[in-house]
């Protein structure tokens, strides 16, 4: 299914860098709309616009908006997202389509980089999973606790594309918590474009010296109820990759006690499926101690995990809810994840601030580990290099 429909410009409604929202009037079900615009161009109200109404009409989608394809009176050619050297295509052949100025391509001040075979994240820890509504209280808890560093997020191509299309990215960034984006594969609109996650996590540490590297998904995921295809399997590349490349993979699982899904009760299937089936290499898994009966059943579900011998599974008592009320005040907008605020569900956020306090607790470890031996995180067996972290796992951040 496709359906594009004619739509007239009432007013913009939102502007934001790489973003509009417009309100429109479709004839067609003379009903007032709206939609959204990655298009560098200027709407007035009478404009007449095509949009793609397919995610409306099934009624899916992050945001429940109709999309912009372009201007239905436009008569003469011109660049709605001008380059300064790109040749790298995104989206390709779709119709929208566009060259982007990739990190690594020849005419890229920064190509000379990545000729060097040698490249690797220097034991650079990064921060991986899968719901995008867990940025902005990972990126403010590790901010509060070391101001002068960078935080870099890169963002793979498995859900949303346009990387204008997250809030939270907007908001980080305006506040000064979030210092550089990368957008990878086909996703696209990051202070950086890549062409491959190998090369976005670099650019991350190479480009703009990250020393922490957060990567997940953006919004807008998508699951079948199977364990063959959800978005959260292309995380099984991202481990690859940081493993690879010599950097320090910890991920934050996917938790809800609030979620009617029996399938995402507890630790959800599709963190249990990505570090069961697909990821071939060994990650830290933060588990948080929640401190009632609900620590039975996560010990249950991960005693699974610990039974395969794969992953380095690191328990910590999670943060109390004083603390995410006040990161929510520094973010500024609230903390949501799957349609609920953390009042209602708070054990995502405090997982995922868990998994930073213990990362905080850690860079003197982790920056001895990698100046005693630089290729111990891209080694073969790289759970030997995670066993140094093992002795730390009953002590509280």
């Amino acid at each position: 299914m496709l359906r594009l429909a004619l739509g007239t410009v009432v007013r913009v409604i939102e502007e934001r860098p790489g973003f509009q929202l417009i309100g429109l009037w479709m004839a067609e079900t003379g009903l007032h709309e709206e939609a959204m615009s990655f298009a560098q161009e200027e709407y007035v109200p009478g404009d007449k616009v095509i949009v793609n109404t397919t995610a409306v009409h099934l009624k899916l989608g992050t945001g429940g908006y109709h999309v912009v394809v372009g201007k239905a009176d436009r008569m003469n050619e011109c660049d709605l997202a001008p380059t300064q050297w790109g040749h790298i295509m995104k989206m390709r052949y779709s119709p929208w389509q566009l060259a982007v100025d990739s990190v690594e391509e020849q005419a890229s001040p920064h190509h000379d980089l990545f000729l060097r075979e040698d490249l690797s994240l220097e034991g650079t820890p990064v921060l991986i999973t899968e719901l995008h509504s867990l940025l902005p209280a990972s990126v403010i808890a590790w901010k509060q606790k070391n101001p002068e560093s960078k935080i870099v997020y890169v963002m793979p191509d498995g859900a949303s594309l346009p990387m204008a299309l997250s809030r939270h990215v907007h908001q980080l960034k305006r506040q000064g918590f979030l210092d550089a984006t990368i957008s990878t594969g086909h996703a696209w609109g990051g202070d950086h474009e890549a062409v491959t996650i190998h090369s976005g996590l670099l650019a991350a540490r190479h480009v703009e010296k990250a020393d922490l590297i957060i990567c997940t998904l953006g919004p807008g995921v998508a699951g079948t109820g199977t364990s063959y295809a959800f978005s959260g399997i292309q995380l099984a590349e991202v481990i690859h990759a940081v493993s690879i490349l010599g950097g320090f993979p910890l991920m934050i699982p996917r938790i809800s006690f609030a979620d009617s899904r029996q399938r995402h009760y507890g630790i959800s299937h599709h963190t249990q499926t990505i570090l069961q089936r697909y990821a071939l290499r060994p990650v830290v898994l933060t588990m948080p101690l929640i401190g009632d009966h609900r620590d039975s059943l996560l010990e249950l579900q991960a005693a699974t995990l610990k039974k395969l011998d794969k992953h380095r599974l690191v328990w910590g008592k999670v943060p109390d809810e004083h603390r995410l009320s006040s990161l929510e005040q520094a973010y500024g907008l609230s903390f949501t994840t799957m349609g609920r605020t953390w009042m209602e569900d708070p054990v995502p956020f405090q997982t995922a601030v868990l998994a930073v306090d213990l990362l905080c607790s850690w860079r003197e470890g982790l920056a001895k580990a990698f100046s005693d031996d630089p290729h111990c995180f891209g080694a073969p067996d790289t759970l030997a290099a995670l066993d140094l972290f093992s002795t730390r796992t009953e002590a509280q951040p």
